[in-house]
């Protein structure tokens, strides 16, 4: 990077920039950019953006705009003042510019020697810049903002498919003109070219398109429709003969029909189908009856034959019951002489165990009365102790009544000793505020008089008197004395009284003569309710189950002392050790009769299995003598009813019946056959569809002969066959127009292309200045290739790439990115030697750039710096940390 030393003639350069409540940012400061490379590094969300909207804010938006864009610069969500100041050297001069949005808007602009301030700010900077400010509305970025569109580039912009050169076409365009002169005559040539551009635009669209409004289109569209009308007539007339056309080949099918008497003749073959179809379903019938007929005769013939092999299966069942008969007969007799040993046994066990059970149960009489005698001992202790805790009880409800008794009257609790205290309270205020305005009287008559007061009572000499209300002396010798106190006296004296009535009103309520009785009746009823609660808690604790369960269960416990046996009434009362005794003689006992139970129920059970053994063989036996009786005697009942042989032989006629019902089945179904069934039913649709057919056929050509006539009557071909004729004539005329406008048309266009052509060929020396600045750049990231600009637009068209030419549009995101960057540049310097302020500005303008092109990028950023500020913002800062340029960090 050069030194600052070697900008002393630079156009413009950025110094510092300063953001105060802007959109994202609450503050940020940069300071330090110098005039040739500068990157400024932040995270994604960090403000790298906002920056350059920042700057086209301050540079090129009025500061009292109020559209979209203005608002949104205000600081997300809360109230402030965006602010912007930033400092930039133009030419030989240091200006410091400051704006302020939305709120108490506000522009100043200050240099060595002057300022301005408000709109003359906007005049200013829109002279310095070279920009216009829109006329209503907002600022945008490809009409108002000069070659800045082009210098400066925003987030994604890089690689979209152009340059954003909008109205800075016109600072290249004079730029170019300032070094390369005018082209195709200057002013006069871009005049005719205009004059040509009006004739060609007369006819056509800026892509060579025929233009709606060109008279070409217009004598078109009146031919089109001349010839749609012409075709409709046309067709309407053909229509009109295809009708009568159509009315003659209906008449004559219709004529054919009821020539030939279609209608009856298949009315007739219908009722020759259906007589054939009757006389089928006879057959039909027939084939059914003779299928049903064989279908008995041999449920006939199944049924003797399931009869004979039933009867087999009886005698083969009786002689094998006969012979399972005997065999269980040997059997029990081998069991029952077996039998006989265990009898003496069995009877030797029951005597043992009948004497065990004469002893267990003496052992447990003796062990119950002893146990009986230890509960009747417990539950009459129990009774007793229950009977104390009810008299308890009792005593406890008696002093409780008294209490209630007691409490009989107003009560008085600590809420109405708190509203006495109040009225007291209150009553001596007054009382106390009355004394400090009443007036103090002492009398002092002489020796032999004295002084009484309304009521006659003497009043003592020399005593003050304290005069509280209208008051009246009597003075003895003298006569009367009035005395009523002056001031608020009355109405404190009203107050007073007010207050000495609530309190008596109160303590009347109360059923109390004073204060103190009210306390000390308070005090009282307070210690029975203290005294009251300690006998409930008492009562609860003596009885928690209340006094009626208690009283019950007292008299259970009565009854159960009642019912139990009463004690020996000399004998002592039974020790533990007695009932050890009882309890271990009765479990010996038990267990006596337990082992000669245990062992008897084991014989017996051994006895119950010979027993089960014999029992088995016994029902055996007899089941089986049953069983060959049963079969023996069916067997006999049968041969009785139908012997073997003759079952036997009505199988032999069931199956010769069987044979003949087949024979008949089968020529009922040969005879079926021959008719064809099938055949019959398919010709009989067919005759039911062709005479329906025909008959909606007929209706049909007579409804629509009748439709034609009506709609032919209703159209007349005359008037048809003159607005042909009309159309025809005035087709031919418009023809003739149009083929004279169409040759102003081409001629038109011809002019204009021919113009075109040879401000494009002069161009190629124009653009020459733009394509020397780009080809250094161009060479260090693609060596040997050459861009291709749109010679009006100035916009990228194609890249040469080893003698192939790329459309623009369809490069590589990285490689647009970089051809775009390097143009940019170089149309910066073109700019730049047309004397416009400079200064180019990429923000992430080469995020899809590989590793090795972002080297060979470096080279290039270097190089264009040395006569140019170029400010990097980006996100990573690692692919900018060997650039060798200042880095500043949000």
């Amino acid at each position: 990077m050069s030194s600052i030393a070697g900008w002393e003639s630079a156009e413009m350069y950025l110094r510092s920039l300063k953001l105060t409540d802007f959109a994202g940012i609450s503050s940020a400061e940069l300071t330090l950019f110098e005039p040739g490379l500068n990157v400024i590094v932040g995270d994604n969300e960090a403000g790298k953006s906002t920056l350059l909207t920042a700057l086209r804010a301050v540079f090129f938006q009025r500061h009292r705009a109020t559209g979209e864009a203005v608002k949104a610069l205000a600081p997300y969500q809360r109230q402030a003042r965006p602010e912007i100041h930033v400092d930039f050297k133009l030419a030989d001069t240091v200006y410091s510019l400051r704006k302020a949005f939305l709120q108490r808007p506000e522009a100043e602009l200050t240099w060595p020697g002057g300022s301005l301030t408000g709109d003359a700010v906007e005049e200013r900077l829109a002279e310095l810049f070279r920009f216009a400010h829109p006329g209503r509305g907002e600022s945008k970025l490809d009409s108002h903002q000069g070659a800045f569109g082009l210098l400066w580039v925003e987030q994604g912009r890089s690689n979209t498919g152009g340059l954003d050169i909008g109205v800075g076409k016109d600072a290249v365009t004079a730029s170019l003109e300032g070094e390369v002169g005018q082209i195709l005559g200057g002013e006069r040539g871009r005049a005719m070219i205009g004059a040509a551009k009006t004739l060609h635009d007369r006819f056509f669209t800026d892509t060579g398109r025929v233009a709606q409004a060109s008279p070409v289109r217009q004598a078109e569209q009146l031919m089109e429709d001349l010839r749609r009308e012409l075709a409709t007539k046309t067709a309407a007339r053909a229509d009109f003969e295809e009708k009568l056309q159509r009315l003659d080949a209906r008449r004559a099918t219709l004529r054919s029909y009821e020539r030939d008497d279609a209608v009856a003749k298949a009315e007739a073959a219908l009722d020759a189908a259906e007589e054939r179809a009757r006389q089928a379903a006879g057959l039909e019938g027939a084939a059914r009856e003779a299928e049903r007929e064989l279908q008995h005769s041999l449920a006939r013939r199944d049924g003797a034959a399931e009869r004979l092999r039933h009867r087999d299966h009886l005698t083969a069942a009786a002689a094998t019951a006969r012979q399972a008969a005997e065999a269980a007969a040997a059997a029990l007799l081998d069991i029952h002489k077996a039998r006989d040993g265990e009898r003496a046994a069995i009877v030797a066990a029951e005597a043992e165990r009948a004497a065990a059970k004469l002893a267990a149960e003496a052992a447990e009489a003796a062990d119950d009365a002893l146990r009986l005698g230890i509960e009747r001992a417990r539950i009459a202790t129990e009774a007793e102790r229950l009977d104390r805790r009810l008299r308890e009880a009792r005593e406890i409800e008696t002093r409780l009544a008294a209490l209630q008794a007691e409490s009989a009257g107003p009560a008085i609790d600590a809420a109405a000793i708190k509203a006495l205290e109040a009225a007291e309270r209150k009553c001596r205020d007054a009382a106390i505020r009355l004394s400090v305005t009443a007036p103090v009287l002492i009398f002092a008559p002489s020796a032999d008089r004295s002084v009484r007061g309304a009521d006659g009572a003497a009043i003592a000499a020399g005593a003050p008197y304290r005069v509280t209300g209208r008051e009246s002396f009597e003075l003895d010798g003298f006569g009367s004395l009035t005395v009523e106190p002056g001031g608020d006296a009355a109405m404190l004296r009203r107050e007073c009284d007010a207050a000495e009535a609530a309190l008596a009103a109160l303590l009347g309520r109360l059923g109390a003569v004073s204060i103190e009785e009210s306390r000390a009746r308070a005090s009282a009823a307070e210690n029975r309710r203290i005294e009251t609660a300690t006998l409930k808690a008492q009562a609860a604790a003596l009885l928690p189950e209340g006094r009626a369960a208690a009283e019950a269960a007292l008299a259970e416990l009565a009854t159960t002392l009642a019912s139990s046996p009463a004690p020996a009434p000399d004998g002592p009362p039974p020790s533990p050790a007695d009932q050890a005794a009882a309890r271990a003689a009765r479990n010996a006992a038990r267990t006596r009769l337990e082992t000669a139970t245990a062992t008897l129920e084991r014989m017996r059970r051994a006895a119950s299995d010979g027993l089960s053994t014999i029992a088995r063989a016994e029902a055996d036996d007899a089941h089986r003598r049953a069983e060959a009786e049963r079969l023996r005697r069916e067997l006999g009942e049968a041969e009785a009813v139908r012997p073997r042989p003759a079952l036997a032989e009505d199988l032999a006629a069931a199956e010769l019946d069987r044979a003949a019902k087949a024979a008949v089945v089968e020529r009922r179904q040969r005879d079926l056959a021959a008719v064809e069934p099938e055949t019959v039913r398919l010709t009989l649709e067919a005759r039911r569809r062709a005479l329906a057919e025909i008959r909606r056929t007929v209706a049909a050509l007579k409804e629509e002969t009748l439709r034609l006539e009506g709609e032919l009557e209703a159209t007349g071909a005359t008037a048809l066959g003159e607005d042909v004729s009309r159309l025809e004539g005035e087709i031919g005329a418009g023809e003739a127009r149009l083929a004279r406008l169409r040759i102003e048309a081409a001629a038109a266009a011809m002019l204009h292309a021919t113009l075109i052509a040879a401000q494009r060929e002069a161009r190629e020396h124009w653009l020459g200045p733009i394509k020397t600045q780009v080809t250094p750049y161009l060479k260090l990231i693609h060596p040997g290739a050459v861009i291709e600009l749109d010679d009006s637009t100035l916009e990228i068209r194609s890249l040469h790439r080893a003698g192939i030419e790329e459309d623009f549009k369809r490069l590589s995101a990285g490689a647009r990115e970089q051809v775009a960057v390097v143009t940019r540049l170089a149309l910066a310097q073109v700019l730049k030697k047309g004397g416009h302020p400079t200064a180019v500005i990429l923000d992430d303008a080469l995020v899809n750039t590989d590793e090795k092109r972002l080297e060979r990028m470096h080279l290039v950023l270097r190089k264009a710096s040395e006569t140019l500020q170029i400010i990097v913002l980006t996100c990573r800062e690692r692919d900018f940390r060997d650039l060798g340029a200042p880095i500043q960090r949000l």
